[in-house]
């Protein structure tokens, strides 16, 4: 049969059909056998459904008759045209791929979509791998080409996609086997056992465990340490300690206490342990020692083992030097006891002098004794004269440091309020421009120069904010440098009293102590001062810090509120797209209606709706309806109704399902599951769930207005409002005379 187009779009069954169908059954607006056909009365004419719908939306005189223009236009569904047109027979849609099924109209929908169906329908691999083939070849790409299919590693046989073990994984299996990096005679080891392997592998390149600094192969480590090794362990033979092979061999055979070493005068005995030598020495018959007589003159040296036969030949000799010496001692003692007398004798004169001479002395004392009371007298009154100028000094000093202790404060006092009136200042500027920004909710044209607007004002607060921090900066430079100049001040004062502390010192070195006194709370005072200056700096970096932190939490602020109204823009935008868009578009789509494919498991999107304004609907006992949502793409349309005013103290909540463009290609009656949250507005805890109670006998399409009273679901004590307006640390749900409501929507089977 010929195929017509009509500008309604198509609403009949496109399929082929094996016979022509009757000229009774074919829709006049699209030229398809009619999809719930309805006759009509004026003509006699069949029409699908939606072709008739679309008919009236687009016709200018909607009571009239597409076909002969009949005012007095009625139809009526004819269901015996239904029921004929569903049991013809067409081709499968698969017929020019090789499909030879022929059947009812009825069945061609499962003739398609079962597994068992039709081998030519092109699916999708169920491996999400992207793949698109007809159904007769799915079980083997799924099972032996589809690159998402699970396969066991035939290794570590975890079991994985296909692709997944070929790429990435046999990189990292452990048990995948790789050769030996050192390229020996193992090429078949585990990855997981390479690092065992490298530490046996012959050709491993490793370090003497010694410590000498050499690096060779594994196999030629054993031999080095036993034999080649400059620093292997060893004995000394002599005193047997343990040491390194050339510490052993050089350094300690030059201190070793037990190394045999030659005697110095090559006696019979040969060699003697280094610690020995001493007392061999001491025994040694060749060394020279002297004359046991060199006490009362002889100078001979001879050797030990020569002193007896020395001693015999030069008996008579030593016999003289000892007379000569006896006469000797004789003589001196003689002149020893004569010189004592003379001694005695003068030592009786000098002490007789010597008491003369201490009387004198005492006189002089007593003297000295009046003369050191009056100098004590004369320090004493000095002391007193330099402690009083001291304190004058010191007063002097401290009134100076607090006047300008004073004088810093009120300086930072009057840069605090300055910088605290300009904030104060630009919070109210900003205060402004989100009023402004508010108001451009108004209107969609006002919104982009409300934007401008406040762009720009943000702009000069910016530049406010800067010229603010650069006045502060300018500021604490100049305290800075009054500090500085005070610092030399009282470093020049500090020089002063340190340098006629000084000349004091000269002349009384008694009052050390009250000037090293004086120094030491100078030196406090200076530190106090420069504690002052520090805190200055503290201060003004403190201040410094929050004006840079006000001036990110205003951009911050700034740039959410632009983003949030960019958002609404967009929404509204589309809003106003859709509205004035044109209103013959026809919503049915014969290729595409995924949304009729929903099952019971599929989750929609969660709606989070926003009522305002909370107080004032409560008090005034009004019904607000929410905007509109769906519950997914191309979904069923649906609002909120909320009594805020509610029941027995409760809020009252309603899920209203509307009318919607998508509704002739959803599946009918509609089921499913609803719960409602109340959302904590300060935690992501705590929210009110309530299930509520669902309308649980189905919903068929709704056709008579915008709204409707079909409520999906409804809770008539939802909350109390004394709930509702409870607010603790971690829960508040009513938030600037506000509420967040969250709607989790589950379809469900039919």
């Amino acid at each position: 049969m010929a195929l017509a187009t009509t500008p309604y779009g198509g609403g009949g069954y496109e399929y082929q059909f094996v016979d022509t169908p009757l000229d009774m059954f074919v829709c006049k607006i699209c030229q398809y056998p009619s999809r719930e056909p309805y006759l009509s009365e004026c003509c006699g004419h069949t029409f699908c459904k939606s072709c008739l719908e679309a008919a009236r939306r687009v016709t200018t005189v909607t009571k009239a008759c597409p076909i002969c223009r009949d005012e007095e236009f009625v139809t009526i569904r004819n269901r015996q045209a239904d029921r004929a047109i569903r049991s013809l027979h067409v081709f499968c849609t698969n017929k020019e791929k090789g499909c030879e099924w022929q059947g009812e109209v009825n069945n061609i929908i499962n003739h398609l979509g079962n597994s068992d169906g039709c081998q030519f329908e092109d699916v999708t691999c169920s491996n999400d791998c992207g793949k698109c083939l007809q159904r007769q070849y799915l079980t083997g790409h799924v099972e032996d080409e589809c690159v998402r299919r699970k396969v066991e590693c035939q290794y570590c046989h975890i079991t994985r996609e296909h692709q997944f073990i070929e790429n990435e994984h046999k990189e990292q299996c452990p048990k995948f086997p790789i050769a030996c990096p050192n390229k020996c005679k193992a090429d078949n080891i585990p990855r997981e056992d390479i690092d065992e392997h490298r530490k046996m592998c012959p050709l491993e390149e490793v370090t003497c465990p010694n410590d000498c600094g050499m690096t060779l192969q594994q196999q030629y480590l054993t031999t080095h340490v036993k034999k080649e090794c400059p620093r292997i362990k060893v004995d000394c033979q002599y005193c047997h300690i343990t040491g390194e092979h050339q510490f052993i061999e050089s350094e300690h055979k030059e201190q070793c206490p037990k190394f045999p070493i030659a005697c110095p005068n090559k006696c019979e005995v040969g060699s003697v342990p280094r610690d020995d030598v001493e007392e061999h020495m001491k025994m040694c018959p060749l060394e020279l020692v002297q004359c046991e007589y060199h006490v009362v003159g002889c100078e001979e040296r001879m050797a030990r083992k020569d002193q007896k036969k020395h001693n015999k030949e030069k008996m008579e000799e030593h016999l003289s030097f000892t007379t000569h010496q006896l006469t000797n001692i004789q003589h001196n003692l003689a002149n020893s006891q004569v010189e004592a007398v003379d001694s005695k004798d003068k030592l009786t004169t000098k002490i007789t002098q010597t008491g003369k001479d201490l009387a004198t002395t005492k006189q002089h004392l007593s003297s000295a004794v009046k003369t050191i009371d009056q100098l004590i007298q004369r320090l004493q009154q000095t002391e007193r004269d330099t402690v009083s100028q001291l304190e004058k000094y010191k007063d002097e000093f401290s009134m100076r440091i607090e006047q300008e202790r004073n004088e810093s404060k009120e300086q930072l006092a009057v840069t605090k309020d300055d910088l605290t009136l300009k904030l104060q200042r630009t919070e109210n500027e900003l205060t402004i421009t989100k009023q402004e920004l508010t108001v451009t909710k108004i209107e969609v044209r006002s919104t982009k120069v409300s934007f401008a607007d406040a762009l720009k004002e943000l702009a000069d607060t910016k530049a406010d904010l800067k010229s603010t921090q650069e006045e502060a900066r300018k500021t604490k430079d100049d305290l800075t440098q009054q500090l500085a100049v005070t610092k030399q001040e009282a470093k020049k004062t500090k020089d002063e009293l340190t340098q006629k502390l000084t000349n004091t010192q000269r002349d009384l070195n008694t009052t050390k102590q009250q000037v090293a006194t004086t120094c030491q709370n100078l030196t406090k005072a200076e530190k106090e001062h420069i504690t002052l200056a520090a805190n200055t700096d503290e201060v003004l970096a403190k201040l410094e810090t929050k004006f840079q932190t006000k001036i990110t939490e205003i951009e911050t602020a700034a740039q959410k509120r632009i983003t949030e109204l960019e958002t609404k823009l967009e929404q509204k935008t589309q809003q106003i797209e859709l509205i004035i868009s044109d209103p013959r578009i026809f919503w049915y789509n014969t290729v595409n209606y995924q949304a009729s494919k929903l099952s019971s498991g599929d989750q929609v999107v969660p709606v989070i709706v926003k009522m305002s304004e909370y107080t004032t609907k409560k008090s005034d006992g009004v019904r607000w309806y929410s905007d509109s949502f769906y519950t997914h793409h191309k979904g069923y349309k649906m609002c909120l109704l909320v009594y805020a005013t509610g029941y027995d103290g409760y809020m009252t909540i309603f899920l209203i399902l509307m009318e919607g463009p998508y509704d002739d290609q959803l599946r009918w009656p509609l089921k499913g599951h609803c719960e409602m949250k109340l959302l904590n507005q300060i935690s992501n805890s705590e929210h009110h769930l309530e299930n509520g109670r669902y309308q649980d006998n189905g919903h068929k399409r709704v056709t008579s207005g915008e709204r409707c009273s079909y409520a999906m679901w409804f809770s008539i004590k939802f909350i109390s409002h004394e709930h509702l307006q409870k607010i603790t640390p971690t829960c508040q749900y009513l938030k600037d005379d506000s509420i967040f409501l969250q709607v989790d929507y589950k379809l469900g089977t039919v």
